[in-house]
């Protein structure tokens, strides 16, 4: 089959089209012909070798976090799929197995769902990872509630987006940082509030909106980009971080946070990632969840979408057509 690889760790030279073995479901495996797969930030930083702490990288490498595709076969002690089936999914490049830039893929089938049929396959592959982190960064670790107020930091960007949504559905009030070109694009999604991280003072914007803080900082960018983010927070408010895995971030300074009351987390899209990704799907599907705006790349202009990606010049989100 057909496969972006990688045979070391290094820049965006180091992907390459190659002809590698059709993978074969073991047990309880779903073996996916990839349609779509979603690029994210996650895969140049396993390209060069910054997720070396979480997996043990075997040589020819595919990365790959998302795909959207259909069911071809699948492994003993699986059930419930049926052949041709449009799914949607995160691989399981993150527990060191073959990624979605591939026609073929196998992932554990705790990790498989419905596609919507309301989206189209490119439309889902840019889906699960963003989707999934803001799940867990506003859910599972974040604790959001109903009437909490939320600055999503980084609300331009998918797991922006997706954040700004959920948030909005579980009745929290919303306000984000982006670029004054998508401020009409956030509030269409539910933020009360879009503040210009370029030009304006974040701090002192929200501040106006929320004198006494807010409830849950959920940072999608990382980095020094947020300073002094706990000084946004109500008492007993938490700051939550999504794990970027940017050379030499460090996370939020948790000792510094308890020590006045309040609380930080780093967070990140859990696996198996079925379950949740299925009440994403449903949501997707009513149409109360809309997906980001996408871009389709030939699988050929991997390297292409990886350099601009890494430099901060993708403008939307990104798929790549694998099924010609």
């Amino acid at each position: 089959m057909r496969a972006v690889v990688i045979d070391r760790l290094g820049s965006s030279q180091v992907l390459h089209m190659a002809r590698v073995p059709k993978p074969r479901p073991g047990p309880g495996e779903v073996l996916i012909q990839v349609h779509f797969a979603g690029v994210n930030p996650a895969d140049w930083k396993c390209r060069e070798g910054h997720l070396a702490p979480f997996i043990t990288y075997r040589f020819p490498f595919v990365l790959g976090f998302d795909l959207a595709g259909t069911v071809q076969a699948w492994g003993a002690d699986v059930e419930g799929f049926c052949r041709g089936q449009a799914v949607f999914a995160q691989s399981d490049v993150g527990n060191g197995k073959w990624g979605s830039y591939a026609e073929y893929t196998c992932i554990d089938q705790q990790s498989v769902v419905p596609m919507p049929n309301n989206l189209s396959f490119a439309q889902a592959a840019a889906v699960p990872t963003p989707a999934l982190a803001a799940w867990a960064g506003l859910f599972d670790d974040g604790g959001l509630q109903a009437g909490h107020k939320v600055l999503v930091h980084g609300g331009g960007a998918a797991v922006g987006t997706f954040a700004i949504q959920f948030a909005k559905l579980a009745g929290a009030r919303v306000a984000t940082t982006c670029g004054a070109d998508k401020h009409g694009y956030v509030k269409s999604l539910g933020a009360e509030l879009a503040i210009d991280y370029r030009t304006q003072d974040i701090h002192g914007s929200l501040r106006a909106w929320s004198a006494d803080g807010v409830d849950l900082v959920l940072d999608c960018v990382g980095g020094a980009s947020l300073a002094n983010s706990l000084e946004l927070l109500r008492p007993g408010g938490i700051l939550v971080s999504i794990l970027t895995l940017n050379p030499g971030e460090t996370g939020p300074d948790h000792a510094a946070a308890a020590r006045r009351g309040l609380r930080s987390a780093v967070t990140y899209s859990k696996m198996p990632s079925g379950k949740t990704l299925n009440q994403i799907g449903a949501l997707l599907c009513s149409g109360r969840v809309q997906p980001p705006p996408i871009e389709i790349l030939a699988l050929e202009q991997v390297a292409n979408a990886h350099d601009r990606l890494q430099r901060g010049e993708a403008r939307t989100k990104m798929v790549l057509q694998v099924l010609g």
